[in-house]
């Protein structure tokens, strides 16, 4: 986990780099030198030191030397690959994951991409020809930005510090999933399988299995971890997998005694032996300076994505106190199983539906929650992994039925309420059968997604005509509320907004044609 800066084709690609690394230093812990692999290339990186901390230094070149990677984000079967990449020729130097990814490019070529289990964006260069892909794990957990100048490219972790150091050209987000080259940008074959028809019947057994895998996958085995723990079904489930593998790990809940998420977080606790640790919000007096600083760390003005930045930047910040460096979490069940509203309700309405809304909550997650946890995790040089996205427990999730993923009573997450009736001892029955709470509404931050001291600060802070005044100057953008407003002028303020034309895309699902459409009225997604 780290923030990269790459180069390519830039006669001072060594100075741009080192500006780009020094907006980086809260990714990490460690600021790598700068490399020059080939003429007018430059590669660096802020590293979080977690797999191989002492010799992981990048970028890291394959055995033969011909490949340079810079990346940012984990190889989570770096091991098994290594095996089969030594019995192919491959020799390796260090225990670095990113090593390992090097020798794969150089055996496999693009291939190795579908090899892959993991969170990451890296920039590969042939260090003979200079020629390079840039890739994008398929949901998209880890971000990278690019500007093309002329021939030229440059990549970073974050876009603030590309539109600070390079003074032209529109800052562009590589979308999940693609591999980008100097001739082309395009999808390519990963570990997500192919769409499949939904047809596979709920089998705990089988997710239990699938599902423990992923989190043990995810506990690194030289250092402790920790756990984002609300108390949800999700939180609950990978809190259970960790100790299940036999590892100890304490869970961070942000609130108090008094926030809705605290009786199951405690309810947890008390049948587990959780170490459970409370993580308070700061002074609600500061709330200028908390909303100034949250909307500049999570690059987005989009209210769901701020509100829910702010709570888990404050969790990180604990749990980099404490000392750890990784951290689980439950990000992606509620898109892949249903726990949403409106994809209880599409589903309800028949598979099509459901489904359609599914794969937008999906493609849009590199824009939202998973961009909110990036952001607000390595502002505190924290890793977060998301077991929920293993490709393997998303392809279990993609093949259920429909009528597997959400109950007769309407009420989603289904498969992974069952698992909790495999472990009647140890998971309470109070968090299988409880609903969806938003991390905003459960922490006690918001009383819901409308009511809310955010949402009245800028009530408070703009009054109509600055609405006005503000749907003008953003023209290109849909502002609705005036607490989106205030977010986009406060990014405003930091970023050339015109430069980030993904910003003008909003994360809003689109279900024309389905029955009872109006009920999805009060959901923002």
């Amino acid at each position: 986990m780290c923030g990269i800066a790459v180069a390519i084709g830039l006669e001072d690609a060594s100075s741009v780099v080192a500006r780009l690394i020094g907006g980086l230093e809260h990714r990490g812990d460690i600021s790598d030198p700068v490399a020059s692999p080939a003429a007018r290339i430059a590669m660096a990186t802020r590293r979080l030191r977690i797999v191989d901390g002492a010799q992981g230094v990048q970028p890291q070149l394959s055995f033969d030397g011909r490949i340079a990677v810079a990346m940012n984000g984990e190889i989570y079967n770096h091991q098994d690959l290594r095996a089969e990449l030594e019995a192919l020729g491959a020799r390796f130097g260090t225990d670095s994951d990113t090593e390992v990814l090097a020798c794969a490019l150089s055996i496999w070529g693009g291939k190795a991409l579908r090899r892959l289990n993991g969170m990451f964006a890296f920039v590969a260069v042939d260090t003979g020809s200079g020629a390079f892909i840039a890739a994008r794990d398929p949901l998209g957990v880890k971000p990278l930005y690019v500007i093309q100048q002329g021939d030229g490219f440059v990549f970073c972790s974050e876009m603030t510090p590309l539109l600070d150091v390079i003074e032209a050209g529109e800052v562009m987000l590589l979308p999940p999933g693609h591999v980008l080259s100097p001739k082309y940008c395009a999808p390519y074959k990963s570990a997500i399988s192919d769409p499949q028809p939904m047809s596979k019947p709920a089998d705990a057994r089988a997710l239990d299995a699938v599902l423990a895998a992923a989190v043990a996958r995810r506990i690194p085995p030289d250092l402790p971890c920790a756990l984002m723990f609300s108390g949800g079904i999700d939180s609950t489930l990978v809190a259970h997998y960790v100790r299940q593998a036999g590892r100890k790990a304490p869970g961070y809940f942000l609130g108090d005694a008094a926030a809705p998420d605290f009786p199951y977080a405690q309810a947890y606790a008390d049948a587990s032996g959780l170490d459970l640790r409370i993580v308070s919000f700061d002074d609600p007096a500061a709330i200028d300076v908390q909303i100034a600083d949250t909307v500049r760390l999570c690059e987005s003005f989009e209210p769901a994505v701020v509100r829910d930045s702010y709570c888990t930047a404050l969790i990180s910040r604990r749990i980099h106190q404490d000392g750890y460096r990784v951290a689980l979490c439950g990000e992606g069940a509620d898109e892949l199983f249903a726990g949403y509203r409106p994809l209880e309700f599409g589903f309800a309405a028949g598979e099509a539906y459901g489904a359609a809304l599914r794969d937008q909550c999906l493609g849009g997650m590199h824009r939202s929650n998973l961009q909110r946890l990036d952001r607000a995790s390595m502002r505190w040089a924290v890793e977060a992994r998301e077991p929920f996205l293993d490709p393997d427990v998303v392809n279990h999730a993609l093949a259920l039925e429909a009528p597997a993923l959400v109950a007769p009573t309407g009420v989603g997450k289904a498969p992974l309420r069952a698992l909790f009736d495999l472990y009647p001892d140890e998971l309470p029955a109070c968090i299988r059968d409880r609903a969806k709470q938003p991390l905003n509404e459960g922490t006690g931050l918001d009383l819901s997604q409308t009511d809310s001291p955010w949402m009245r600060r800028a009530d408070t802070a703009l009054n109509d005509r600055d609405f006005a005044d503000g749907q003008r100057r953003f023209a290109a953008v849909d502002l609705r509320t005036k607490e989106e407003l205030l977010y986009l002028q406060t990014l405003a303020e930091r970023i050339d907004v015109e430069r980030a034309p993904h910003l003008k895309s909003r994360l809003r699902l689109d279900a024309p044609d389905m029955p009872g459409l109006e009920k999805l009225a009060a959901y923002r997604v």
